[in-house]
């Protein structure tokens, strides 16, 4: 599992940008801060669309859970979005790169998810059911607090305020 992914590409956007090695250092921990986040959220949702092409007799109650988890976090879902446009702009020249460097955080974003949901789709079909109620399970139990589970990342991200 590639994990780190989007800190690695943040921090190699960040030394590409020519900014000095204590800032790229810097942008790197908030960087690997942000995508051991987000990228929490992106197992989820290819956890689900696993379930779903697995199961597709169960795919309303996963919409279901994840739709019960996703009103719990959308402030925090939308924060993350924030901060990766931020970080994305901030280490843009322009609006050019801007655009550029959005298109390849997307397609390494999408790229992680579509491989973590082939993974999970190889495993033996056998216990696909269990793993999928599990997960509903996960959604919907007061166990599934991105706001407690990273809660050290999220202190780490805010000392950066964001714009208002």
């Amino acid at each position: 599992m590639r994990v780190d992914v989007l800190g690695k590409v943040l921090l190699c956007a960040v030394l590409a940008a020519g900014l000095p090695a204590a800032a790229a250092e810097n942008s790197g921990d908030y960087g690997a801060n942000l995508s051991r986040i987000y990228f929490a959220h992106q197992r989820l949702l290819a956890l689900r669309e696993a379930c779903d092409q697995a199961l597709p007799a169960q795919a309303k109650a996963s919409e279901k859970a994840y739709a019960a988890w996703q009103a719990r976090h959308k402030a925090l879902l939308n924060e993350l979005d924030v901060r990766l446009t931020l970080m994305i702009r901030r280490n843009s020249k322009d609006e050019k790169e801007y655009m550029r460097n959005v298109g390849k955080y997307e397609g390494s974003i999408l790229e992680y998810r579509t491989e973590h949901r082939g993974q999970i789709l190889a495993q033996p079909r056998d216990g696909m059911e269990q793993v999928c109620a599990d997960f509903r399970n996960y959604l919907t139990g007061s166990g599934s607090d991105f706001h407690k589970d990273y809660a050290d990342e999220l202190r780490e991200l805010r000392k950066r305020k964001l714009p208002k």
